[in-house]
């Protein structure tokens, strides 16, 4: 049985999941909560394993996986995940809509899903492109506008069909402590 309030975080690049976990985090210990992070993933993704890729996500899932399966073992009331079984799911239909995988890979993928490790809530922050390049400093690999205008789509594609407890929170129009203090209070109002 599952003690900790398991809390995702997904969404756009740059739309804030990394900088506001921290931020949340410290407002939720100054509640008097004990809270564990659990990292991104893809931060620890080997070299030789391309980015961007089906295999790639394959690694993040089984990495997040395993590291929410630990989580549950950890003495703490909140654990924040940063990208986790949600967003693995999401690339997963991404790539499967975008005709990376084929339906088969994909299905064969949800298989291997430890279900009882889904959040209890969903935190999905997004950015326009414009605001996201912003924020990058400038357009790259990933954060360029063609590539975030296509993954806003399908993720709002996606968001409809999560059956989760969720909030989705636009931070274009959110400085920095606003938008931590909007997650706070989203993530506080949920908790048991």
């Amino acid at each position: 049985m599952r003690k900790p309030f398991m809390v995702e975080f997904t969404g756009t690049p740059e739309a804030g999941k990394t900088t506001s976990i921290r931020n949340v985090a410290n407002k939720l210990l100054n509640e008097g909560y004990t809270v564990a992070i659990l990292e991104e993933s893809a931060e620890r993704l080997p070299e030789e394993i391309p980015k961007g890729t089906w295999d790639a996500n394959l690694w993040m899932h089984y990495q997040t996986q395993a590291g929410i399966l630990r989580a549950t073992y950890l003495e703490a009331n909140v654990v924040l995940i940063d990208r986790g079984l949600i967003d693995s799911n999401f690339y997963g239909r991404k790539f499967l809509w975008e005709n990376v995988c084929s339906e088969e890979q994909y299905q064969n993928f949800r298989k291997q899903f430890m279900y009882e490790l889904l959040p209890d809530f969903l935190v999905a922050l997004v950015v326009q492109p414009q605001i996201a390049i912003q924020r990058r400093g400038g357009a790259g690999r990933l954060v360029n506008e063609e590539y975030v205008r296509a993954y806003n789509k399908l993720f709002m594609r996606y968001y409809d069909e999560i059956e989760c407890q969720k909030a989705l929170i636009d931070t274009a129009e959110l400085d920095v402590y606003q938008m931590n203090e909007a997650i706070f209070q989203t993530i506080k109002s949920r908790l048991p």
